[in-house]
């Protein structure tokens, strides 16, 4: 029936049930640091060995989803003997506040680390008030 990675999928045809399989897909969760700022919000999650190309950054419903790969590595010329380096997919969601422009963030990916910029809306960034 199914394997270790895929889910079974019971679909009812006309008349008779027919079993398709799907593909489950894996996701290692990146552990993610939070900082707020006057203007913004800064969100720097570690996503080691992914490959920049593959990231993906979607502001949608309330929410602020990345996920990224990491590609196998290159493997020279001869049977591989031993494997313990991995290749993930990275995934993780966070929940946004009305309070963010999602027309303006920012994403910067360098040494293994993505940095998301998420800047407030000009109505919720603290103003100060001047004494008279």
């Amino acid at each position: 029936m199914a394997k270790n990675n895929e889910v079974a999928v019971i679909q009812r045809g006309n008349t008779l049930p027919t079993v398709q399989t799907e593909m489950k897909e894996s996701y290692v969760t990146p552990s993610a640091d939070i900082f707020e700022m006057h203007d913004a919000f800064v969100v720097k999650i570690d996503l080691p060995g992914a490959v920049k190309d593959s990231i993906r950054v979607t502001a949608e419903d309330g929410t602020l989803s990345v996920k990224a790969k990491v590609e196998p590595y290159h493997r020279e010329g001869g049977p591989l003997l031993f494997n313990e380096l991995r290749t993930p997919t990275y995934f993780r969601v966070f929940n946004l506040s009305d309070g963010i422009d999602r027309k303006s963030i920012d994403a910067q990916y360098e040494l293994g680390v993505l940095t998301l910029k998420l800047f407030k809306k000009e109505e919720t960034k603290a103003k100060e008030i001047e004494i008279k």
